[in-house]
C-alpha cells in the first residue's frame, strides 16, 4: 500500500508556490520600474530634442543676420530651458537682446555650448533608457527562469501526490473490497451504521434474520411493520430499547438472547445480539456495530434435550419429572381461580402375565396401547404422564367430581378398542383412582397424589378379591 501524501511533500508544495508567487511579483515590479524609468527617460528625450530643435533655429536665425526671428526663437528657447522639470539645465536669456550689442561670435559660442550640453544629456537619457530595459529584461528572464522552474516542479510534485492519492484511493477501495467480502463470509450477521442511521454495512447472514422487507440503505426510526423482536419471554421490543438503537446513544449491550420475526414469517430467528458504539477520538458517536448469532439449532437442541428429559421414551407421554414441572403452575393457576382440578392414578392390572406369557417386548407394547387410549379419553389439556413401569397419571383442569364415573367408563372402553383394533393377544385394563383439589383445605399436588395413589390401590384390592 503506498505512502500518504506526508507533510514534508506539503512543505515543499508551499515553498514551491511560494517562489513562483515571489518570480511573478518580482517580474511585475520589475516591468512596473522599468515602465516608470521608460516613461521619465522618454520624456526627457522629447524635451531634449525640443530644445535642440530651439537651438537650431536660434543658429539658424543668427546665421542670417534675423534679429527678430532671432529674439522670437531666443524667447522659445528660453521657455524650454527654464522648464523646472528640466533639473540640472542653465537657463539662457537671448530674447531682447538688440542686434547692436551681441556679439554674433558670442551667441554662436553660447548657441554651440548649450547644443553640446543637451547632446551629453541625450546620450545620458539614452544611457539610463537603455539601462532600464537592460535591469528589466534581466528581472524578467530571471522571473521567467525561477516561474518555469518553480511551475514545472510544482506540476512534478502534484502528479506524484495525485499519483499517490490514486494509489491511496485503489487501496483502500481494494482494501473495502475485501473487508466486504469477508464480512459477507462470516457466519454471524453484522449491522454497522452511522450517527445518521445510514448503513455502513450489513452482511448475508444478517439479511437473512431480518428478513428481504427490512430497510437496508437506511436503518428506519419505526420497523416493527418490518420485524418484530421479542424477548424470551414474549414481551415486543420496542426501537427505543433495541441494542443498536442503544449503542447509537453510547450504550453497549452483550449476548441479549432475542428472536427476530420478519414480516410474512411465524417462526424467526434467535439470536444473541451484541452492540457497541464507535467513538472518535473526542469521544462522540459516530457509528455502532451489532453483531447476531443465531441460535435457532442451540435452542432446538437445548429443546429437544429437555424434551427427553421431561419425556418417557417408550410411551411419549411426559415422565414423573415432566409431569410435576408442567402440573405445578397449573395447580397454581387453578387455585388462584378456584376452578375444579381432578388428579387420577392408574395401574396397568396384568402386566406380570403379559411379560410372563408373550415377553416383555409384548409388556412395552402393553404400555404403549394403554398411552394410546389414555390420549383418546384425556383433552389437550389435560397432563397426562407415565411415572413408572405400569403406573399412570393424569391432572384434569376444570373437572367436577360428577364427571368421574363417566371419565372411567370412556377410559375402559378405549383401552378395549385399543386392544381389538391391534389385535393384540391380551386385554388391557387400569386400576384407576381419582381425586379432586380442595382448596378450603389448602392441599399440595404431592398429598393428591398420594391420595390418589391410595384410591387405585384400593380398587385394585377389590378388583383383585
Amino acid at each position: 500500500m503506498p505512502a500518504p501524501v506526508g507533510a514534508s511533500d506539503s512543505n515543499r508544495l508551499r515553498l514551491l508556490v511560494s517562489t513562483l508567487v515571489a518570480a511573478v511579483l518580482a517580474m511585475l515590479a520589475s516591468a512596473f520600474e522599468a515602465r516608470q524609468q521608460m516613461v521619465a527617460a522618454t520624456a526627457w528625450v522629447t524635451h531634449i530634442s525640443a530644445v535642440k530643435v530651439a537651438i537650431a533655429e536660434c543658429e539658424i536665425r543668427l546665421a542670417r543676420s534675423d534679429w527678430t526671428g532671432f529674439r522670437e526663437a531666443a524667447t522659445r528657447l528660453d521657455a524650454l530651458t527654464e522648464d523646472p522639470a528640466q533639473s540640472g539645465s542653465k537657463p539662457r536669456r537671448f530674447a531682447g537682446t538688440p542686434a547692436s550689442e551681441g556679439s554674433a561670435g558670442t551667441l554662436e559660442a553660447s548657441l554651440s555650448e548649450m547644443q553640446s550640453d543637451e547632446d551629453r544629456r541625450m546620450v545620458s537619457r539614452l544611457d539610463e533608457m537603455n539601462a532600464a530595459r537592460a535591469r528589466s529584461r534581466l528581472v524578467f528572464i530571471v522571473g521567467t527562469f525561477l516561474a518555469i522552474v518553480t511551475g514545472i516542479g510544482a506540476f512534478v510534485l502534484l502528479r506524484a501526490q495525485r499519483l499517490q492519492l490514486l494509489d491511496s484511493n485503489r487501496s483502500a477501495h481494494r482494501d473495502k473490497a475485501l473487508l466486504e467480502a469477508v464480512i459477507e463470509t462470516v457466519d454471524e450477521g453484522i449491522i454497522a451504521v452511522d450517527a445518521s442511521r445510514r448503513t455502513i454495512a450489513i452482511n448475508a447472514a444478517a439479511r437473512a434474520m431480518v428478513g428481504d422487507a427490512f430497510a437496508r440503505e437506511r436503518l428506519p426510526e419505526e420497523w416493527r411493520t418490518e420485524l418484530a423482536v421479542l424477548e424470551e419471554d414474549g414481551s415486543r421490543v420496542t426501537p427505543e430499547a433495541a441494542p443498536l438503537q442503544q449503542a447509537l446513544r453510547g450504550q453497549p449491550s452483550n449476548d441479549r438472547v432475542q428472536r427476530l420475526v420478519p414480516a410474512g414469517d411465524s417462526v424467526g430467528t434467535w439470536v444473541s445480539t451484541s452492540a457497541r458504539p464507535i467513538r472518535d477520538e473526542g469521544g462522540r458517536v459516530v457509528a455502532a456495530v451489532a453483531t447476531l448469532r443465531d441460535l435457532t439449532q442451540q435452542r432446538a437442541s437445548a429443546e429437544r434435550l429437555r424434551d427427553l428429559a421431561l419425556t418417557d421414551e417408550l410411551t411419549g407421554l411426559l415422565n414423573r419429572r415432566g409431569f410435576l414441572e408442567t402440573a405445578r403452575p397449573r395447580v397454581e393457576l387453578a387455585r388462584r381461580a378456584n376452578a375444579p382440578l381432578g388428579l387420577l392414578y392408574a395401574d396397568m392390572d396384568g402386566l406380570k402375565g403379559i411379560n410372563d406369557t408373550f415377553g416383555h417386548e409384548q409388556g412395552d407394547r402393553a404400555i404403549a396401547d394403554v398411552a394410546v387410549a389414555m390420549r383418546h379419553v384425556f383433552r389437550d389439556g389435560d397432563v397426562v404422564a407415565r411415572i413408572g413401569g405400569d403406573e399412570f397419571i393424569a391432572l384434569l383442569p376444570n373437572m367436577a367430581p360428577s364427571s368421574e364415573d363417566s371419565l372411567l367408563k370412556r377410559l375402559a372402553t378405549s383401552l378395549v378398542a385399543q386392544a381389538s383394533a391391534e389385535k393384540r393377544p391380551y386385554t388391557l385394563q387400569l386400576s384407576a383412582g381419582l381425586t379432586f383439589f380442595d382448596w378450603s383445605a389448602a392441599c399440595s399436588l404431592d398429598e393428591l397424589l398420594t391420595r390418589a395413589d391410595r384410591l387405585m390401590y384400593e380398587r385394585k384390592r377389590a378388583r383383585s378379591g
